[in-house]
């Protein structure tokens, strides 16, 4: 008898802990994703880790050439694989170009994404935006320059999900 009761607890425990995993698990997404990043969070070129924090919402956090960046996306409709999903947010990032031969000095610049993503079942991570951004320049004594105002901005990372 106490053999039944203890296959039975073991059971009934057992489910109960796979079907939790599975309801955070966001239908079986995975929820972490390491890309290669052109633009975007990462001026220039850099790598992205992405994180998904629910069914409608990621954040991603971006290191470059000499920048940094934080940002977050958000789905209208459900996260799913092998499906392209619409895709907004906002993304901040920090650079300092010091006396490059396109731009020079420190920035910040706020973006406002609007794109695609795909998310692969195997894994393979793809994701192309475009939209406003708007740059502030800033000098060495942390005083804004007129350099500051809105420019057009895209971005585009191709990676792996885990």
């Amino acid at each position: 008898m106490k053999k039944s009761v203890f296959v039975v607890a073991v059971f009934f425990c057992s489910t109960i802990m796979f079907s939790q995993e599975n309801k955070n698990d966001f239908d079986g997404i995975r929820k972490n994703g390491i890309s290669f990043n052109f633009l975007g969070t990462t001026p220039v070129i850099g790598i992205t880790y992405e994180r998904v924090l629910s069914q409608y919402m990621s954040l991603e956090l971006g290191i470059g050439s000499n920048s940094a960046g934080l940002g977050v996306k958000i789905l209208p409709f459900k996260i799913k694989e092998s499906t392209m999903m619409f895709t907004t947010g906002l993304s901040t990032t920090y650079a300092d170009y010091k006396d490059g031969w396109l731009a020079n000095g420190k920035r910040v610049q706020l973006y406002v994404p609007v794109g695609i993503s795909y998310y692969g079942t195997k894994g393979f991570n793809f994701g192309i935006d475009v939209g406003p951004g708007y740059r502030m320049y800033i000098k060495e004594s942390n005083n804004v320059n007129d350099d500051n105002g809105f420019l057009p901005w895209a971005g585009i990372k191709i990676g792996q999900r885990f």
